[in-house]
């Protein structure tokens, strides 16, 4: 009776409903939406007929055993007072009989208040910890582990059951949201690295225009310097050929060494003139000779191509060697064919008659007709100064054109010339022009000329000049002697 007591609850408490939209605290800490459910006039949330169906688990175990233990203390007293009479055993029935129905009407009503505080004390306590008894006291230590056994089952079921309902992250508004900040990260990310790009090329591009206008401005600069350049060639040419027979070509009858050697002539047009600058021309004068095989060997170990002038060309061997000279793309000129001052610039007529008989010879041992000369003795010397203005305009009428040089060798001399000296005179003079044109001698005798003529070539590759042979499309280097008088 005294424990049954002492568990009793008010019956204001056992008549508490949860109202439709309260929150139902579950073991494990998750807190469930409700959800209203209609059972005709009344109505409960979700949460609450769960929470119900738990509480009526428990309070069914607790009936069984607050029975259970009411029943040992009433056969405890049935004992003691047996000694006292029939009717004390009389009082005790009806006692028994209205703790009974005190007992039901307890339990139907403690129902409730047994399960709420079940849940409150789920919800205040940690998984597995054990609490006090509703009465206030310590329970029976196998019957609250029994319970508290349950009570872990339940809640590990309720988180179970939390987590399968637990809702996935893709297609959540989590995932939506973080979806969200991407996007505004990626449209704030690729504008300002196009930015920056633009901005970066922009630099490149103006800088890569800054030197395309620096290119531009030398360039127009070498285009004025080679417009004076060619400017003044032309007014020294016009100084040359002033006052000669040039200005009087056309005449109604043509002079009589006009009409000498009628093939006498270049027929192909000339090309474009060639811009030169940095750049020699070798040139080799009286061959062929037993030397040319020699220089043409090195010549081609250098890469390099160079002009021969030739003379003579009559036996075999010249010609072969003068084959030889074109095959390996250098070009062939004419010298003379006698090489006797004396006799080529007696007249007009006589150096006409010299050179068709070397012109005649080149191009049948070659197969080409050769469109340049060299004067032997330079195009005004002692020898020629009576004629050499009337045999120029002869020669150009007929479209051939010479070429002097400004930078010797030295190796004309007849005394012996070391080839140390050979190379000192072209290199040490080479740096004062930013075109030249070399003159070297291919003759039988001339062994320091072969022996020099490696390293004149990487000295003035090593001042930065190239080499090329000669054509028509050079331009000239003349001799500017208007003033000359022989001695």
């Amino acid at each position: 009776m005294k424990r049954l007591a002492q568990g009793a609850l008010i019956e204001d408490d056992l008549t508490e409903e949860l109202l439709p939209g309260k929150t139902v605290d579950f073991p494990g800490g998750m807190k469930q939406s409700e959800e209203r459910i209609t059972d005709g006039e009344n109505f409960k949330s979700k949460d609450a007929v769960d929470a119900e169906k738990t509480t009526e688990s428990f309070t069914e175990d607790s009936e069984a055993g607050e029975v259970e233990d009411a029943s040992k203390d009433s056969e405890g007293e049935e004992t003691e007072s047996t000694s006292e009479g029939s009717e004390a055993g009389e009082a005790e029935n009806d006692s028994k009989d209205s703790e009974a129905e005190e007992t039901e009407s307890v339990s139907e009503g403690s129902q409730a208040g047994e399960a709420e505080k079940f849940a409150e004390a789920q919800t205040s306590a940690k998984p597995g910890e054990p609490t006090k008894t509703d009465n206030g006291g310590e329970g029976d230590p196998a019957q609250d582990g029994a319970e508290w056994q349950d009570v872990e089952e339940q809640g590990n079921e309720s988180q179970r059951f939390a987590e399968k309902t637990q809702e996935p992250y893709f297609g959540s508004v989590k995932f939506f949201k973080n979806m969200i900040l991407v996007a505004v990260a990626i449209a704030i990310a690729v504008p300002t690295v196009l930015a920056v790009a633009i901005w970066r090329h922009g630099e490149a591009a103006v800088s890569t225009m800054e030197g395309e206008q620096a290119q531009l401005n030398t360039a127009l600069e070498d285009l004025q310097t080679r417009y004076d350049q060619l400017a003044a060639d032309k007014q020294a040419e016009e100084a040359i050929w002033g006052g000669s027979v040039a200005g009087q070509v056309v005449q109604t009858e043509p002079l009589d060494y006009q009409t000498l050697y009628p093939d006498f002539y270049v027929d192909a047009p000339m090309g474009a003139p060639v811009q030169d600058d940095k750049t020699m021309y070798l040139t080799f004068d009286d061959g062929p000779s037993s030397n040319t095989p020699l220089l043409l060997s090195i010549l081609r170990s250098k890469d390099v191509k160079a002009t021969f002038f030739v003379v003579g060309g009559d036996t075999e061997r010249q010609r072969q060697w003068m084959r030889d000279i074109v095959a390996d793309g250098n070009t062939l000129g004419m010298h003379s064919y006698t090489h006797n001052y004396h006799e080529i610039y007696e007249s007009v007529e006589s150096f006409l008659d010299d050179y068709y008989q070397l012109f005649t010879n080149i191009k049948e041992a070659t197969g080409q007709a050769p469109t340049i000369f060299r004067f032997p003795g330079g195009s005004v010397n002692s020898y020629n100064y009576p004629v050499y203005r009337e045999i120029v305009a002869e020669m150009l009428r007929r479209g051939f054109v010479f070429y002097d040089w400004n930078l010797s060798s030295g190796d004309a001399s007849s005394n012996y010339i070391s080839p140390k000296r050979i190379t000192d005179n072209i290199l040490n003079n080479s740096s004062a022009f930013s075109r030249g044109i070399v003159l070297f001698h291919d003759a039988p005798s001339k062994d320091s000329t072969v022996e020099a003529l490696g390293g004149v070539i990487d000295g003035l590759r090593e001042q930065g000049y190239n080499f090329a042979p000669l054509s028509r499309e050079v331009r000239p280097m003349l001799f500017n002697y208007t003033d000359y008088q022989p001695d």
